[in-house]
C-alpha cells in the first residue's frame, strides 16, 4: 500500500509542479523575446545613427534602413503571434516595453534628422536620385511608424491576457504613461518627416478610394451613434460592453479589409489623390473621437456604478471595456497607416502638399484624442481590478 501511494504520489507532484512553473516559463520566455526585440530596435537605432546623406549616397542606406525596419516589424509579429493566454507580466517585462516605447521614438527622431538632411540636399541631388531618395525616405516613416504601432499593440495584448493586473496595476500604469508620452513624440517626428519630404514635391493631380474610406466613416459614425446610446447599468453591464465590444471588433475588421486593399495596391502601382480624398481621411480620425468620446462616456458610467456592482460582471465589463479599447486603438494605428501609404504611394502631391499637412495635423490631434481615451480607459480598468482584487 505506501509503495502504491508513492507511486501515485510522486507523478502527482511533479504535475503540479510543472503547471506551477508553467506560467513562470511562459514569463521568461516572452521576457527573451521582448528583449530580443529592444536589442533589435537599438540596433535599428544605431544603423540610422550613423547614416550619413550625401549626393553620392542617399538611396542606398534608406534602403537598407528599409529592409532592417521591415525585418524588425515581422520579428514584433511573430511575437505577438505567439502570445497566449494567461500571462503573468512582472516588472523585467515592464522595463522591456519601456525601452521598446523609448527605442521607438528615438527611431523616429532619426528619421527626422534624415528628412532634414535630404531636404538640404535637394538644390544638389539630381532629380531622379532625389525622387528615389523621398519614395525611401517615405517608406522608411511608414515604417517605424508601423513599428510604433506594433509594439503598442502588442502591449495591449499582454495586458487583455494578463492574469495578475491586480498586483501590478501602480508598474502598468507607469509604462502606459511611457508609451502614451513616446507614442505622442514618434507621431509629431513622423509629421515633421512628411512635411520635411512633402517640401521637396513639385507636382499634383487626383483620385483615389473614395467610396471605401466613405463607407468606412458612416459604419463608424453609426457604430459611434450605438455606443453612445448606451446606459449601462450594474446588472447588464458586463453583457452590454460584451455586445459593444464585439461591434467594434466587427468594425475593425472592416478597417482591416480597406487597408489591405490599400497595402495590396502599394504593391502595384501608384496613386494620385485629390480633395475629397484627404477630406475624408481627416473625417476617418474625426470618427475616431467620436469612438473615444463614447468611451469617455462608459468609464464615467463605470466609475459611478461599479460600488453597487457584483465583483463577477465588472470582472467581465472590465475585461471588455480592455478589449474594445485595445481594438481602437488598432483602428486609429491602421487608419494612420492607411494615410500614409496613400501618400507613400501618391505621385502628384505637390500641389496638395498644403492640405494634406493640414490633413496630418488633424489627424494627429483626433488619434492623439481617442488615445487619451484609450488610456482613460485602461487607466480605470486596471485600477478597479486592483482596488477590487479582480
Amino acid at each position: 500500500m505506501t509503495l502504491f501511494i508513492r507511486n501515485l504520489l510522486i507523478p502527482t507532484l511533479g504535475l503540479l509542479a510543472a503547471l506551477t512553473l508553467q506560467p513562470t516559463t511562459a514569463a521568461a520566455a516572452i521576457l527573451d523575446e521582448l528583449r530580443g526585440l529592444v536589442s533589435q530596435a537599438n540596433n535599428l537605432d544605431s544603423q540610422l545613427k550613423t547614416i550619413s546623406l550625401s549626393t553620392d549616397s542617399i538611396c542606398a542606406p534608406l534602403v537598407a534602413a528599409n529592409q532592417q525596419a521591415r525585418e524588425m516589424i515581422d520579428s514584433i509579429n511573430l511575437v505577438d503571434q505567439s502570445l497566449a493566454a494567461p500571462i503573468q507580466i512582472d516588472d523585467e517585462m515592464m522595463t522591456a516595453f519601456d525601452e521598446l516605447f523609448y527605442a521607438s521614438a528615438s527611431l523616429a527622431n532619426e528619421e527626422v534628422r534624415l528628412s532634414g538632411d535630404l531636404t538640404a540636399l535637394s538644390s544638389t541631388t539630381n532629380a531622379i536620385t532625389l525622387k528615389d531618395g523621398i519614395v525611401a525616405m517615405l517608406q522608411l516613416s511608414e515604417d517605424i511608424g508601423t513599428m510604433a504601432d506594433r509594439i503598442g499593440e502588442m502591449a495591449d495584448k499582454i495586458l487583455i491576457m494578463s492574469d495578475n493586473i491586480g498586483s501590478m496595476a501602480d508598474r502598468i500604469l507607469l509604462t502606459q504613461e511611457i508609451q502614451n508620452q513616446n507614442i505622442l513624440i514618434s507621431q509629431q517626428s513622423i509629421l515633421q518627416t512628411q512635411t520635411n519630404i512633402l517640401s521637396l514635391v513639385a507636382v499634383v493631380e487626383s483620385s483615389s478610394n473614395d467610396l471605401d474610406l466613405n463607407t468606412l466613416i458612416a459604419q463608424g459614425e453609426t457604430l459611434a451613434a450605438q455606443m453612445a446610446a448606451v446606459i449601462l447599468n450594474p446588472f447588464t453591464m458586463a453583457t452590454q460592453l460584451r455586445n459593444v465590444a464585439e461591434d467594434v471588433n466587427t468594425f475593425l475588421a472592416e478597417i482591416k479589409t480597406t487597408s489591405d486593399v490599400i497595402n495590396q495596391q502599394a504593391t502595384t502601382g501608384t496613386m494620385t489623390i485629390n480633395a475629397t480624398t484627404l477630406t475624408s481621411l481627416a473625417n476617418l480620425s474625426i470618427m475616431l473621437t467620436s469612438l473615444g468620446t463614447a468611451m469617455d462616456g462608459y468609464v464615467l458610467a463605470i466609475e459611478g456604478l461599479q460600488a453597487m456592482t457584483s465583483s463577477r460582471t465588472l470582472e467581465d465589463a472590465l475585461g471588455s471595456m480592455l478589449q474594445l479599447s485595445a481594438d481602437i486603438g488598432v483602428m486609429a494605428n491602421r487608419i494612420l497607416e492607411m494615410a500614409d501609404l496613400i501618400l507613400e504611394m501618391a505621385d502628384n502631391i505637390g500641389m496638395m502638399a498644403d492640405q494634406i499637412i493640414a490633413t496630418q495635423e488633424l489627424q494627429s490631434v483626433n488619434v492623439a484624442a481617442t488615445q487619451a481615451s484609450i488610456l482613460a480607459a485602461q487607466d480605470l480598468a486596471i485600477s478597479l481590478i486592483a482596488a477590487r482584487n479582480l
